[in-house]
C-alpha cells in the first residue's frame, strides 16, 4: 500500500514515516520537498489547495494520510480568512480529489470543536466549538465523512520528539525543568496527552481494518496540564518546585481554549483491537527513541 502523508516535517507526519513499514511504500507531502531517510517528499503548500492535487497525480497513493494544518489556535484567531483557506479549503479540495481518484483519505482534527464543558467527549457528543479554530477545523470533516473511504480522526495534546523539532506540551517542560527555570502553568485545562508515534500507528491501523467514519483518539491518561508536568517530573526525576500554577484566564490568548476537554476513544479501541497508550507507557517509549537520548540525554543524566 501507498500512502502520501502531507505535513510529513511536523511531529505527526515524521511520527508516521517512521513507522516500520514493510508492506506501505510511503511518500511525503511538505512545503520543503526532498528527502527524510529513504523516503521522498513532494512539494505542497496549504494556501495552493492544487498542489494536494498534483501530489496525489504525481505519486499516485492508495491513500492519503492529511496531517497538514495551521494548528495555532492564536493565529487562527487573529486571521480566520487564512485558517479558513487553509484548514478548510484545501481540505476539500484535497477531498474532492480523493473521491475523483477513488482513494482512501485520513483527516485529523481536533478536540476543539468540543466546549470543554464535560469532557471526555465520545464521537457522539455534540460538537459546540468556542474558537474560529475549533469552528473551521468542524467544518473541515464534513467533506471527508461525506467519502466512501473518508476518515476523520480527531485528537489532543500530541507529544514526542525527532532531530530538529519544536518542544510540546512534554518536552518543553521536560527541558525547562531539567534548567530550573519557573514555569507557570494552567490548572484548569484538562485532556488526554497522546503519544504522536502511538497515534501514527493507530491511523495505519484504522486504514489496514478499511474503516470509516468518524473517531476519537486520546492517550488512555486524563488529568490537567499541571498534574501533567508534575507527572513529567516525577518519570524522570526532576525538581517540580519551579511550577506554579495559573488560570487559563490569566494567559491573556486570542483564542478561548476548552477548559475540561478530552476524547474517548472506545470506537477506536474496538475497531483497532487495542487501547491508546497511558502516559507512563508513552513515556517509557519517549524516553527510549534515539533521537530523544541524543537531545536530552545528557540534561537528564540518561545512561
Amino acid at each position: 500500500m501507498r500512502i502520501l502523508v502531507t505535513g510529513a516535517r511536523g511531529l505527526l507526519g515524521r511520527s508516521l514515516l517512521a513507522v516500520p513499514h514493510d508492506d506501505i511504500d510511503f511518500v511525503g507531502g511538505s512545503r520543503q520537498p526532498g528527502h527524510i531517510a529513504d523516503i521522498s517528499l513532494v512539494a505542497v503548500d496549504l494556501q495552493r489547495p492544487q498542489t494536494l492535487v498534483d501530489a496525489v497525480t504525481q505519486t499516485r497513493p492508495d491513500a492519503v494520510i492529511h496531517t497538514a494544518a495551521l494548528t495555532n489556535v492564536d493565529e487562527c484567531e487573529r486571521s480566520p480568512d487564512f485558517a479558513q483557506q487553509v484548514n478548510e479549503e484545501a481540505v476539500r479540495v484535497l477531498a474532492a480529489h480523493c473521491a475523483a481518484v477513488d482513494i482512501a483519505m485520513v483527516h485529523l482534527s481536533t478536540d476543539y470543536v468540543f466546549d470543554g464543558q464535560a469532557g471526555p467527549y465520545a464521537e457522539t457528543d455534540t460538537p459546540r466549538p468556542l474558537s474560529r479554530y475549533g469552528q473551521i477545523k468542524l467544518d473541515s470533516e464534513s467533506p471527508v465523512l461525506a467519502l466512501d473511504r473518508g476518515i476523520v480522526v480527531r485528537t489532543l495534546w500530541l507529544y514526542g520528539h525527532f532531530d530538529g523539532a519544536r518542544r510540546n506540551l512534554v518536552t518543553w517542560p521536560i527541558e525547562s525543568l531539567a534548567k530550573g527555570e519557573i514555569l507557570r502553568i494552567v490548572d484548569d485545562q484538562w485532556g488526554n496527552p497522546t503519544c504522536a508515534p502511538d497515534l501514527a500507528a493507530g491511523l495505519l491501523e484504522l486504514l489496514r481494518a478499511s474503516a470509516t467514519g468518524l473517531f476519537h483518539f486520546g492517550g488512555e491518561t486524563f488529568l490537567s496540564r499541571l498534574e501533567l508536568v508534575q507527572r513529567i517530573a516525577d518519570y524522570f526525576g526532576l525538581d517540580a518546585s519551579c511550577v506554579e500554577p495559573m488560570k487559563t484566564a490569566q494567559a491573556g490568548q486570542d483564542a478561548p481554549r476548552p477548559l475540561r476537554s478530552g476524547l474517548r476513544s472506545d470506537r477506536a479501541r474496538q475497531t483497532i483491537g487495542r487501547a491508546p497508550l497511558s502516559l507512563e507507557a508513552g513515556l517509557d517509549r519517549l524516553a527510549t527513541q534515539a533521537h530523544f537520548r541524543q537531545d536530552f540525554g545528557a540534561l537528564l543524566g540518561l545512561g
